[in-house]
C-alpha cells in the first residue's frame, strides 16, 4: 500500500520574509497573470525557503521545488512569482500553482460541524491510487498532498520549508 503525505509550514522557521501586499493574490489562478512581483520585508538573515506559505493563500514554491513537483503531476499548472526585497537588495523567482483536486477522501474523514473543516483526515486508496501530487476535491482547506515516492524526491533534494505529515489510508 502506498503512503501519503500532507504538506505543511515548518513552524521552526524564525526568520520569515513578509509580503507587503498580497492583494493581486486573491484574484484565482486563470486570472493571475503569468509573471507578477510579490514585494516583501526582509532582514539580511531572512530564510528564503523552497515552500512559502502566507496566511491562508496558497503556497509558493521554490524553483528547484517547482521541477520536482511537475514531473509528479503534469496537468499542475505553475506562474512565476518574483519575490522582490529592497532592503537588502534581493530576488528570487518563486512559483504559484494550479494542481488538480481528487476526490480523494474516504467515508471515514471527521468534519467540524459548525464549519466543515477538516476534523480527521482520511484518504481512500483507491480514490488516489496513481496520483502523487494533488489537492483534495471538497475540502475547504488548501492541503497540498504527495505520495512517498514525491515525499522522497523532495527529502533526497534538501528542501525545506515544510514538514511532511503521513496520512491514514483505508
Amino acid at each position: 500500500m502506498r503512503h501519503y503525505y500532507v504538506l505543511l509550514d515548518d513552524s521552526r522557521i524564525s526568520r520569515h520574509i513578509k509580503p507587503v501586499n498580497m492583494d493581486s493574490f486573491k484574484t484565482p489562478f486563470v486570472g493571475m497573470p503569468p509573471a507578477q512581483v510579490l514585494g516583501v520585508h526582509a532582514t539580511e538573515d531572512a530564510e528564503y525557503t523552497d515552500w512559502l506559505l502566507f496566511s491562508t493563500l496558497q503556497p509558493l514554491f521554490s524553483d528547484p521545488m517547482k521541477r520536482i513537483l511537475e514531473l509528479y503531476n503534469t496537468q499542475a499548472r505553475f506562474k512565476q512569482v518574483y519575490i522582490v526585497s529592497r532592503e537588502p537588495s534581493r530576488q528570487e523567482l518563486y512559483w504559484i500553482s494550479s494542481v488538480p483536486s481528487v476526490n480523494g477522501i474516504s467515508e471515514q474523514t471527521e468534519f467540524y460541524p459548525h464549519d466543515q473543516t477538516l476534523k480527521r483526515l482520511v484518504l481512500d486508496s483507491q480514490k488516489v491510487k496513481g496520483h502523487h501530487f494533488f489537492r483534495l476535491y471538497n475540502v475547504r482547506e488548501p492541503y497540498f498532498i504527495v505520495s512517498l515516492e514525491a515525499a522522497e524526491s523532495l527529502l533526497r533534494r534538501n528542501l525545506g520549508g515544510f514538514r511532511l505529515q503521513k496520512l491514514e489510508l483505508v
